[in-house]
């Protein structure tokens, strides 16, 4: 059994400094620091009159609605391609039980 390692991540988002424990490797840790930084820094442009907490509530709610939108993405993707699958593995099915006669 391996022993897991947290490493500590500090940033900052809206002039709050952030300390992270993360298990992730440091290139997604990173990614994903830019991703909320980025995300939180354009909703303060165009909400300038909101506080801080609800411009990170804000930014969460969009993060996740992305998310979703993503998933049902890769669902129907999957599902597309799971078709293509069972149509092509048909096709070979047939075509071998026909040289097989």
């Amino acid at each position: 059994m391996g022993m897991s390692h947290y490493r500590a991540k500090e940033f900052q988002v809206l002039g709050q400094k952030i300390v992270m424990q993360t298990q992730a490797e440091a290139d997604l840790a990173l990614k994903a620091i830019e991703l909320v930084e980025k995300k939180v820094a354009a909703l303060a442009e165009r909400t300038e009159n909101l506080s801080p907490h609800q411009v990170a509530v804000l930014a969460l709610l969009e993060m996740a609605g992305d998310l979703i939108k993503d998933r049902a993405a890769m669902d129907q993707y999957r599902h597309e391609l799971d078709m293509r699958c069972t149509t092509l593995l048909t096709t070979l099915a047939d075509q071998t039980e026909s040289r097989a006669i």
